[in-house]
């Protein structure tokens, strides 16, 4: 995640939508902005935000809906819902999607502020790749998780999943890994295969969690290697 982290905001109201994207900009990389429910769904296919910002009450799919589809693919991202009286019974319903926060409408700028602050002091203390089929890496601890169930690694499994998820879905050539993996060492010939081995042997640990043919690790050609992400 970059310096600053990136806010998908969906909301249906234009004058709302324009206003307190102003008012959060100076937190965030990048806003990216949606009228509708389908409009945010297609965003965040397409940019992978770090937060979402979400209306209750929007066209085409609701909050709930988007907050619902996003929850199935990476249950860790930060979700946060505005929300009108009228919409309390609907929020009852929504226990299971883990949402981070909810806000009244008209939103307290204060109370949006704070409410975005804290998500970035979590985001600082749990950060995380959500990678596919409900494999998560965690930054901090060094640790592979499936479905927030840890998977045991060993040291040179973390140091390589390390190297790799900084930039998930690019391909690290295999001399960078190789170095990464093997710092207190002097590579020669036999290392390429030894990057092979441990790659196979990762892959072969978390194949149960993974539909037939998909591998967690994938091999670019000649090129290197790259973390596998949904």
């Amino acid at each position: 995640m970059p310096s600053k982290p990136t806010l998908l905001y969906a909301e249906d109201d234009l004058e709302s939508r324009e206003n307190y994207a102003f008012i959060l900009a100076p937190y965030f990389e990048h806003i990216y902005l949606a009228s509708n429910g389908e409009e945010a769904l297609a965003l965040y296919e397409q940019h992978q935000p770090d937060i979402l910002l979400l209306d209750i009450s929007m066209p085409l799919r609701d909050g709930l809906d988007v907050a619902k589809v996003v929850r199935n693919k990476d249950s860790h991202i930060p979700i946060v819902m505005l929300t009108a009286y009228s919409d309390r019974e609907r929020l009852l319903k929504a226990v299971n999607l883990k949402l981070d926060g909810y806000l009244l409408k008209p939103i307290d700028d204060k109370q949006l502020k704070e409410t975005m602050e804290t998500i970035f002091q979590n985001i600082k203390e749990q950060q995380h790749t959500s990678l596919l089929y409900g494999l998560t890496w965690n930054y901090n601890t060094q640790t592979l998780f499936h479905n927030n169930i840890q998977i045991k690694l060993t040291k040179k499994e973390r140091m390589l999943l390390d190297i790799l998820c900084k930039k998930p879905g690019n391909i690290i050539q295999h001399d960078t890994l190789i170095l990464h993996i093997w710092e207190d060492n002097i590579p020669d010939h036999t290392y390429t295969n030894k990057l092979t081995q441990l790659i196979y042997r990762l892959n072969k640990k978390v194949s149960e969690y993974l539909p037939t043919g998909v591998n967690l690790i994938e091999n670019s050609y000649t090129m290197g290697y790259r973390v596998n992400i949904q």
